[in-house]
């Protein structure tokens, strides 16, 4: 079983928040709409993956549908693009501004991650109840890890507990290392950007070694019917942190070169304008040759990190772009309920099969487009719910809760130039 957002993951662009506690995080920074917009459709993305595989599992796979795990490659890419956007001008170096950044980052994951682990308890527990060992014990190791942040480290564990969750224990390693690589990359986003290369090469090189020694012929994504061997090394393959840590720092390395190119209008203050659509060109051009050699890549290089081929241009577009269609409000409040809808779609769709079960398939007998329709609306009603009566109020309650002097001192940094700050602060 696949996947887990990253933020969505927390990589929500910046919008304006009310507590007057949050402005003491990081300076003003103006919204970026459409990449608020774009994670709801990575976060769909993802659900149409896993639901093709949970309703329709002896359908003939769609490569396009195929590759919708790398939705959370994009979520990745993007927490490093918005986190450099927020904190650029922040000194990490400074103890209480570090204390303040992960205290938000606190704030923004965990009330709707823990909450999503508590719902999927019961479902947990069955598993782990009809698992023989060994598998057993590293999976109820889960009910520890998951809460700590801890569970992709260990295989078994890491997808035990709400399998999506997985992402946020590898967005919970980036947060931590996010203050020691911000400064490092934005002196030297080239030197950075060849050693993201340079570590995803060696990485998918060694992964590849590892899957065609030890599980020739399987399917990474599904490598159940293979053995406990299988399932081990195949989560230890997608899951691990450190094994995506390259996706990461491509997003640091992408704000770097986004905010070089808008370097120009820094004279006049006038933001360059007319790059979306020759990214869009290429975000839908390498979109194409990724779904065309798909069947010739081995799998570990495509699930952990090539598709940053198609998801970089796509967030430079949607950097660059203010208005339109992927800025109307309605849009936008779906990617806010993003990080929601990524954690509890699949507890939806364990609700929906244990009805379905309860009512001898009379949902699903019907045909499995109605029981995937009925968890794709429950997953978008209880994302709404979670996020408007959990998410955000835990979150502005946990950030008036914060400690901290005033703003000015702890920004050493310039601001972006050519991007002028909105009137209130921004929600990172």
């Amino acid at each position: 079983m696949m996947m887990g957002l990253a933020r969505p993951l927390d990589t929500a662009a910046p919008a304006p928040a009310t507590p007057a506690s949050e402005a003491r995080a990081h300076p003003p920074t103006t919204p970026l709409p459409v990449l608020t917009a774009l994670r709801f459709f990575a976060a769909f993305y993802v659900l149409v993956f896993h639901y093709d595989r949970f309703f329709f599992p002896d359908a003939t796979r769609n490569t396009v549908i195929l590759l919708g795990h790398t939705g959370v490659t994009f979520f990745f890419i993007l927490s490093g693009f918005i986190l450099a956007y927020t904190y650029h001008a922040v000194d990490l170096g400074d103890r209480l501004a570090r204390r303040r950044y992960l205290w938000a980052r606190f704030a923004r994951v965990y009330p709707a991650f823990l909450l999503s682990l508590a719902i999927s308890l019961p479902w947990f527990a069955a598993w782990v109840l009809k698992t023989a060992p060994p598998l057993k014990w590293a999976m109820a190791s889960g009910a520890v890890l998951a809460p700590l942040g801890l569970h992709a480290w260990v295989p078994g564990a890491a997808c035990s507990l709400n399998c999506a969750s997985w992402s946020i224990s590898v967005e919970v390693f980036f947060y931590l290392l996010f203050p020691l690589l911000l400064p490092l990359v934005l002196r030297r986003p080239t030197e950075y950007a060849l050693a993201a290369l340079g570590l995803w090469a060696v990485f998918g090189a060694f992964c590849t070694m590892l899957w065609n020694r030890y599980a020739p012929g399987v399917s990474l994504i599904e490598p159940e019917p293979a053995g406990t061997v299988a399932v081990l090394l195949a989560q230890g393959i997608k899951y691990n942190p450190l094994l995506r840590l390259p996706e990461f720092i491509a997003g640091l390395v992408l704000f770097a070169g986004w905010q070089w190119m808008r370097r120009p209008a820094s004279a006049n203050g006038v933001p360059p304008r007319g790059r979306a659509g020759p990214f869009l060109a290429a975000a839908a051009l390498a979109a194409l040759v990724l779904v065309l050699i798909e069947p010739y890549v081995p799998a570990p290089l495509m699930h952990n990190g090539l598709t940053v081929l198609a998801w970089a241009p796509l967030v430079l577009a949607g950097a660059d772009l203010r208005g339109g269609f992927l800025a109307s409000a309605p849009l936008v409040f779906l990617g806010r309920i993003s990080f929601a809808l990524y954690l509890l779609h699949m507890p939806a769709y364990a609700v929906v099969n244990t009805v379905d079960r309860a009512l001898h398939g009379a949902i699903s007998g019907v045909s499995p487009w109605l029981a995937a329709g009925a968890a794709t609306l429950l997953a978008l009603v209880a994302a709404s719910l979670v996020h408007l009566l959990v998410e955000e109020p835990a979150r502005r309650l946990l950030l008036r809760a914060t400690f901290a002097p005033r703003l000015p001192a702890l920004f050493s940094r310039s601001a972006t130039p050519g991007i002028r700050p909105s009137a209130s602060p921004g929600r990172r």
